[in-house]
């Protein structure tokens, strides 16, 4: 039995513990799920129930939102009992969690494939709308700085802070009539934006201001989750969410079946796997569709 926690079963997550449940299948083993809702200080209570379930080894993906939380909440993956991977989250460098397998998207890749995409397009430095919210948000943040830095470009302004409309209606317009003005002023005619849904209500705002994606503005969501049922479907940079849980899963299979280690009588090395995204390309850049970059 594998026990798998995550901080959501849907959205992103839906599609990593899909990837996850058919891996465990192939492999004959059953697998059972704790969701934390995003809470990191429940984490370690949601792992001791898989625990005391039954499960011989441990799927983990942290409900960390920042640096903080990893720092607060995550001391105690590094001493659990059965083999475990990290899923879809980095432990910081040197630290006992950086000693864990773990299985993760190379968001930084991600960005510079949307980057270099709006560049070979014609359009200058391309900005960044995002939240801050999450691993995923952070690290494409990172990525944005990162791209850059590699391409020896600057950004036409700071990252846009993105919010959910529902949750935060007047920071959210904020954002859009800040994007709105970088667009209208010429500062920019590109951007990347995380997330999907952030993506699909700030075109449909934008509509309603007069700027036409992608007649005035570029776009590129990232996540693809839900970017193809846009009106216009969106370009979107795709993580490999479900191979991300496959992968994890095989990995776990193989920690709890390779016995004391090789034939030498060494423990074998541990993984960190990164996977990389691609780039679905629609109709909100202006290019030709395609399939994948």
């Amino acid at each position: 039995m594998l026990g798998l926690l995550a901080p959501s079963a849907t959205y992103y997550f839906a599609e990593v513990i899909r990837g996850a449940h058919e891996a465990a299948a192939r492999a004959g083993a059953r697998l059972i799920l704790r969701i934390s809702d995003y809470r990191p200080e429940e984490d370690r209570a949601r792992t001791e129930g898989l625990l005391a379930a039954g499960a011989e080894g441990l799927l983990v993906a942290p409900a960390w939102q920042g640096p903080e939380d990893r720092e607060t909440y995550g001391d105690w993956l590094a001493e659990l009992p059965v083999p475990a991977v990290l899923l879809e989250r980095r432990a910081a460098p040197g630290s006992p969690l950086d000693g864990l397998d773990r299985v993760a998207s190379d968001h930084a890749h991600g960005v510079l494939l949307a980057v270099r995409h709006l560049l070979g397009l014609g359009h200058a430095t391309p900005l960044l709308v995002a939240r801050g919210d999450s691993p995923t948000a952070l690290a494409v943040r990172a990525g944005y700085a990162e791209a850059l830095t590699t391409l020896g470009l600057t950004a036409p302004r700071p990252v846009i802070d993105s919010v959910p409309a529902e949750i935060d209606p007047n920071g959210f317009e904020r954002a859009v009539r800040a994007l709105h003005e970088v667009v209208v002023s010429g500062q920019a005619s590109a951007a990347l934006v995380h997330n999907d849904v952030d993506a699909i209500q700030i075109v449909q705002r934008l509509a309603e201001l007069g700027v036409r994606v992608p007649e005035d503005l570029a776009l590129i969501a990232y996540d693809d989750e839900v970017a193809a049922l846009a009106d216009t479907p969106l370009t979107a940079v795709a993580p490999p969410k479900r191979q991300v849980g496959r992968h994890a899963t095989e990995l776990l299979v193989e920690r709890l079946t390779e016995g004391a280690g090789d034939e030498a009588g060494e423990e074998a090395a541990r993984r960190h796997l990164s996977l990389l995204p691609r780039l679905r390309v629609r109709s909100s850049c202006g290019a030709p569709p395609a399939n994948t970059i």
